[in-house]
């Protein structure tokens, strides 16, 4: 448990800066679908912490490893806050380690689930008469599948103030796709700031694209391509040529100094005119 995280910690991201870098990443994605992903990821119980049965963490070393577990905001136990604290609404927040289940319970006590709370109630709480969430299975379940467009905006934005840490995250996202090689990793070689940049927060996102940031180490490699490429086979598309120079410069470079496929796609008519490729700010 811990009373608060700072935007600038090296280990931890909260999930909507997350999703604003993962946007970055993928031309083809907006923050709120990656912060979905994210959401829907942490229903399945995908960050949920190693069994140690089924991951043989017999002597629970995984399991108490903190950079196993979400960080979720829970407000505060009353036996800690002052009289005058109790009275507070909401009251103060803590960050606890937690799981699928945990989550479940904290936003269902607080009303965030959507749609009609009643039946969560009818799901979690009274039912059959079973003791309290006795449907949680049924419940995660149906999560998984239910849109983030369909929470209050309170929902909305107390999922994406929940707190992943980054080697997890980046383990995650390897599992599943190599767009995103070594995003949240620690790489000092590859980024002179490669974890407190940007902060956890959308600002932070928005600043590594203004203009007057040093050149991305990927682009004038890529313009070289470019030139050769083209002079081969001077009627392939655009698009295509685009792609091709993405994945080659991924292959050759860290994906910190690749900028995206779309910025590629959009500088090319530059570069194959012999003019001098933009080569800063571009992401």
């Amino acid at each position: 448990m811990t009373q608060s995280i700072s935007p600038l910690d090296d280990t931890l991201i909260r999930f909507d800066a997350a999703a604003a870098l993962l946007a970055n990443r993928e031309p083809y994605a907006t923050p709120d679908a990656m912060l979905e992903m994210l959401v829907r990821a942490a229903w399945h119980g995908d960050f949920n912490p190693p069994c140690q049965y089924e991951d043989n963490d017999y002597d629970h070393s995984q399991r108490d490893d903190p950079e196993n577990w979400l960080r979720i905001p829970i407000e505060a136990p009353p036996a800690t806050l002052t009289e005058g604290q109790l009275r507070l609404r909401p009251r103060p927040f803590e960050y606890f380690e937690g799981s699928c289940e945990t989550l479940l319970s904290v936003v269902y006590c607080m009303r965030l689930l959507p749609g009609d709370q009643s039946a969560w109630d009818d799901l979690l709480k009274h039912g059959d008469g079973k003791m309290y969430l006795h449907g949680k299975q049924d419940a995660l379940t149906a999560l998984v599948r239910l849109p983030l467009s369909t929470y209050s905006e309170a929902g909305r934005a107390y999922l994406a103030g929940l707190y992943i840490p980054r080697r997890m995250l980046q383990t995650w996202l390897d599992q599943r796709s190599s767009r995103f090689k070594r995003l949240f990793g620690d790489n000092p070689a590859a980024n002179d700031h490669p974890l407190s940049e940007p902060a956890n927060d959308r600002q932070g996102h928005a600043a590594q694209t203004k203009r007057g940031r040093p050149a991305l180490g990927a682009w004038p490699a890529i313009a070289s391509w470019a030139l050769e490429l083209n002079e081969s086979d001077p009627d392939m598309p655009r698009k295509e040529l685009a792609g091709r120079l993405y994945e080659r410069a991924l292959e050759e470079f860290d994906m910190a100094d690749v900028p995206n496929e779309t910025t590629i796609l959009r500088r090319l008519a530059g570069m194959l005119d012999d003019r001098e490729p933009p080569m800063r700010g571009d992401a």
